[in-house]
């Protein structure tokens, strides 16, 4: 499944499931406690092998912008500043929003789709924009700056911070791996196969762990550019997400069998159903040392504790968890489509907040209205 075909079908699913009725706020998720879920025992298949040369699949396609203002949050990750910050691609915004609820929009140019994001070294916002082929960096006041790639309609998807301080992202339709400094220097890595990279993460050992989803393998690439690759037991998985988990593993979701994945410093592959029926989106590494996984088709955030112990908080039918990611209050905050950022607790808790378009710096116009200023920064630097 190539990344825009899983674009469009997130979209559609999460489409389908918008009510038309907001609840503001929700609380008290039911949860339910499963026995432990037993791994798979097969072991992983490793290979290391130089890069050849591989044909670049074409670009995904991307929906056009939105011309509406209305919000529809989409990733999102914990800022430098203490705050969740969350793209909206299907327009040209950013936003962020404290753990107390309040929400601030910054409008980019007209030509950027912001699709993931993290946190860099330079307390700014790093993202990437497939749209535009291209890096984005978005300071904390609002102010932009680009680094172009040098593969034409890479694809640019994943993006995290690397424990060497720089950003690395993973170019979906070149196969390759992106690293560019904080100063605007880019490197790119072609991977041994092809297989659509997707989800990226820093390991604890330092090297970056990427989800190929339909290789259906996991890499584990040194800052060198050295790979070895992790095949999964079974063939059209479609891995996507992957985090580091507090266990000293990497974790991952499989999109196409409702499970999650655990692999190991030594190339140990384990899988776990999950309890939630549906397709998982999202993952993240949280409170009481357990990762969390959002199910959006069933209303659900499934817990998964490092024995595979799981258990699922159902949400209100109104509650469409997308994205997640753990904040610096203990809590998870999850993006919804439905213009909505969702907090729970570690017990079960829930708060939904509205996504503003309005800057609470300037109440008496939009974010729009600022939107002029900001476009005016320049590039980091050239590729």
């Amino acid at each position: 499944m190539r990344l825009a075909e899983l674009r469009a079908a997130v979209s559609r699913a999460l489409t389908l499931l918008v009510a038309t009725t907001a609840v503001a706020a929700m609380a008290g998720c039911a949860a339910s406690n499963p026995s432990p879920l037993p791994p798979a025992s097969n072991p992983a298949n490793q290979t290391v092998a130089p890069p050849p040369s591989v044909p670049l699949p074409s670009a995904p396609q991307l929906p056009p912008p939105q011309t509406s203002v209305e919000p529809a949050p989409f990733a999102i990750a914990a800022g430098p500043d203490g705050n969740l910050w969350f793209t909206e691609f299907r327009a040209h915004r950013i936003g962020n929003i404290t753990t107390q609820g309040s929400t601030k929009p910054f409008e980019l140019s007209v030509d950027v789709l912001p699709e993931r994001l993290t946190a860099g070294p330079d307390d700014a916002i790093w993202f990437t924009d497939p749209a535009g082929n291209r890096i984005g960096r978005l300071d904390l006041t609002g102010a932009q700056a680009y680094v172009p790639l040098r593969t034409e309609k890479s694809g640019p998807a994943g993006i995290t911070l690397g424990r060497d301080g720089n950003l690395w992202f993973t170019e979906h339709a070149a196969n390759r791996i992106g690293r560019v400094t904080p100063l605007g220097t880019v490197t790119e890595f072609v991977l041994p196969h092809a297989g659509g990279p997707a989800g990226i993460a820093a390991g604890p050992d330092g090297s970056l762990y990427i989800a190929e989803n339909s290789g259906d393998r996991i890499d584990r690439m040194t800052v060198e550019g050295r790979v070895d690759e992790f095949t999964l037991p079974n063939a059209g998985s479609l891995p996507n997400g992957i985090v580091a988990g507090p266990d000293g593993n990497m974790w991952f979701i499989e999109l196409a069998n409702s499970r999650i994945g655990r692999l190991s410093p030594m190339g140990e592959l384990a899988e776990f159903p999950l309890p939630a029926s549906g397709t998982p989106l999202s993952i993240t590494a949280g409170p009481a040392g357990a990762m969390w996984v959002t199910v959006p088709s069933a209303h659900a955030v499934c817990k998964v504790t490092p024995d595979g112990r799981a258990m699922t908080f159902n949400l209100p039918d109104t509650v469409i968890p997308s994205f997640i990611a753990s904040g610096a209050d203990g809590n998870l905050w999850f993006t919804e489509p439905t213009g909505k950022i969702g907090r729970l607790t570690p017990q079960g808790g829930l708060t939904e907040f509205p996504v503003s378009t309005l800057d609470a710096d300037n109440p008496h116009g939009t974010a729009d209205a600022n939107a002029g200023e900001r476009k005016k920064d320049l590039l980091v630097s050239q590729p």
